[in-house]
């Protein structure tokens, strides 16, 4: 039986009408699920969660590192360790028995022969170690190098990858005798693959170079843009992949950085790639991992790849036509070494705790995904949890949450608390976490395909952060400083332009007020306004000083109980619709010569320009008696001369502060 959308709750809020909108945070892909903590389970490319296989503990070896792993053809397992040098055979039921204990510090590769010869390949001596069984443990070989990072069986030889000084590849005969067979531009060898032909592949720590070694001889195959080519594997099409890091990854026991710089590493990034490789030595990425460290590649049946990361840990499959799946995360593991069992599970050897660790190809009855906590903003009420799931019958998916105000959860957040028929009962809080609980049998697996939270952000007052009043020769107050460049408003008609904003996105209505400065209340101008500026057509309003208040709100967003607004009021401005007064009187002073006096006044705003013409000539600028336009009234005083005998026409003509024009005119006659 199947479940789609299992638990789908009607978004109902306290107090709340059809118009708040609540968040919805919604997570749906595989890259929104792995940002959270994920145990036991596995998140396929589509983004489906599923139970994934059981990670169990299988033995201790009581050492720090678990270099190597190797299994005989009866399936006995062998490890080998440092920083001590042993060797040990590890029984199907995890009981731990030591091989040998060589004089060296670490073991780095394992192999079984078919008749269940162990060899082993150590550092820092480079010895070649041959464990026959039910004999004593002997040196089968002194490479000369530091280091033997890979050994593989073939024709009755063993070939080692080795390093130090200068990295090699060499063969090694039953009876001892060494050959080298490829001598590497890098210092050490650390990757070894021999196919079925014979052709041997190997990669290198330093300028990541792919090798192929066969009877034509031996060349770079490829060149990555990584340092280190860390693991090889072949798949059935030809196509050899190779696991490629930008920082090559040295086992403590090894020593330093053997001299290498991290120049050429890729820009100093920390990534690492899966490439795939044709037999042309033509290469592509696959997949690009956020994690520094990829430390096994192997091909599964179905094509592919199967990729064991470090830091953090996590086995995944990687196809060649893109995506990937996590198939567990391996967070507590720290593996190291990866030893598969072609069904896609296998062995983890662990750095730092000696363990190795099954992963079995059955998945686990019970898995956790712990969300990465969501920031709301602001704080928020929670409405429901709803999500998508297959649900067969004997399995389940359970839901609880947690809230608190800090990014990071700790002792203030919220305890768990269970969703109850997808109603979240966590406090109010900016920040909210959600963990599902998967669980099922091999023959029931619940399937998560999404997971949905609502919140409704407490509701915080909006804010005007502009009022401007202009009148057509620039912006009257405070805003932006200064005019904006859009040209002259039409006489008469105010421009009042605003600026609001709402952290919850509420959608925003406004309502404009007057008021002259000598009144007591404030007179409705206009109202559900959602445009942010309204042109004033002041005709009608009465002269003199005025303020315009504006009102913003967020009631289209909100109920009325819930809904909250807020106010700025404008410097005050002058509105004037009547002209200048202008008074004029012309006297003769003489041959050619008359005197202009006058007196103009303006009942509400000063006067700021003045120019005479005589019989429609030019305009002359006109200044007052004191020589400033500082009042409301202001008299002049001023000589005309250079006229002929003859009747004129003299127009004085005067502007206020809002553009109002008084015009006087007179005429008189000069006499010869």
């Amino acid at each position: 039986m199947r479940g789609w959308w299992v638990c789908v709750g009607v978004l109902v809020f306290a107090g709340s009408v059809g118009a708040v909108q609540p968040r919805i945070w919604e997570q749906e892909t595989q890259a929104q699920f792995l940002e959270g903590e994920v145990e036991d389970l596995s998140i396929s490319r589509e983004g489906t969660v599923r139970l994934g296989p059981a990670v169990d503990l299988l033995a201790e070896t009581g050492e720090g590192y678990v270099w190597s792993l190797a299994r005989d053809s009866k399936g006995t397992l062998y490890a080998g360790t440092g920083n001590e040098g042993r060797i040990y055979r590890v029984g199907p039921d995890g009981q731990v028995n030591l091989l040998y204990d060589s004089p060296e510090v670490a073991i780095f590769a394992l192999a079984v022969g078919s008749n269940g010869t162990v060899y082993a390949g150590s550092s820092p001596g480079g010895l070649i170690y041959a464990i026959d069984p039910g004999q004593e443990p002997r040196t089968l070989a002194e490479t000369g190098d530091s280091h033997v990072w890979a050994l593989e069986l073939g024709r009755g030889r063993l070939f080692a990858a080795t390093g130090g000084e200068q990295g090699r590849v060499v063969s090694v005969s039953l009876d001892g005798k060494v050959e080298t067979l490829l001598e590497a531009a890098d210092a050490n060898v650390v990757s070894l693959l021999r196919t079925s032909d014979g052709t041997l592949f190997a990669g290198t720590d330093e300028n990541g170079l792919v090798y192929r070694h066969d009877d034509r001889g031996t060349a770079v195959l490829y060149d990555a843009i990584e340092n280190e080519i860390h693991d090889l594997a072949l798949g059935d099409d030809g196509t050899l992949y190779a696991v490629a890091m930008s920082q090559p990854t040295r086992p403590p026991s090894a020593g330093g950085s053997n001299g290498r710089s991290s120049e050429g590493s890729a820009s100093g990034s920390s990534r690492s790639a899966l490439y795939a490789i044709k037999p042309t030595g033509s290469g592509f990425r696959v997949w690009e991992s956020p994690a520094s460290m990829l430390l096994s590649v192997g091909v599964l049946s179905d094509g592919a790849a199967e990729i064991v990361t470090g830091d953090e840990g996590g086995l995944h499959h990687v196809y060649p036509r893109g995506g990937q799946t996590l198939v567990a995360r391996l967070k507590d593991q720290s593996p190291w070494t990866f030893l598969t069992d072609g069904e896609g599970g296998g062995l983890i050897g662990s750095a730092g705790t000696g363990e190795v660790w099954s992963i079995g190809s059955k998945p686990a009855e019970r898995g956790i995904l712990t969300s990465e906590p969501e920031d709301f903003n602001l704080v928020s009420r929670w409405g429901t949890l709803t999500y998508q799931a297959e649900l067969p019958r004997r399995s389940s998916v359970e839901f609880k949450t947690r809230s608190g105000n800090r990014e990071a959860p700790d002792e203030t957040w919220s305890a768990w608390a269970t969703v109850d028929k997808g109603r979240i009962s966590s406090p109010a809080a900016r920040f909210i976490q959600y963990r599902a609980t998967l669980s099922g049998t091999e023959r029931a697996q619940p399937l998560l395909r999404r997971v949905r939270v609502a919140g409704l952000q407490e509701n915080v007052r909006p804010v005007v952060l502009t009022l401007e009043v202009e009148n057509g020769t620039g912006p009257s107050n405070e805003g932006s400083g200064g005019g904006n460049g859009r040209g002259e408003v039409e006489r008469g008609v105010w421009k009042i332009e605003w600026k609001g904003a709402d952290v919850n996105d509420d959608a925003l209505t406004y309502a404009l007020h007057f008021k002259g400065r000598a009144e007591r209340e404030w007179k409705l101008l206009a109202e559900d306004l959602t445009a942010t500026d309204y042109a004033w057509q002041t005709d009608s309003a009465p002269e003199g000083s005025v303020q315009v208040r504006l009102t913003v709100s967020d009631k289209a967003s909100n109920p009325p109980h819930l809904a909250l607004s807020a106010e700025r009021l404008s410097e005050p401005f002058e509105v004037d619709h009547t002209p200048p007064s202008v008074s004029l009187e012309v006297a003769p002073r003489g041959a050619g010569v008359v005197r202009l006096t006058g007196r103009a006044t303006d009942a509400t705003t000063p006067l700021v320009e003045a120019a005479y013409s005589v019989n429609s000539g030019p305009w002359r600028v006109l200044f007052p008696s004191d020589d400033i336009f500082d009042s409301k009234e202001e008299t002049f005083d001023a000589k005309v001369d250079g006229l002929t005998p003859g009747e004129y026409t003299l127009v004085v003509r005067v502007v206020d502060g809002l553009g109002n024009v008084g015009v006087a005119k007179r005429l008189f006659d000069v006499r010869k």
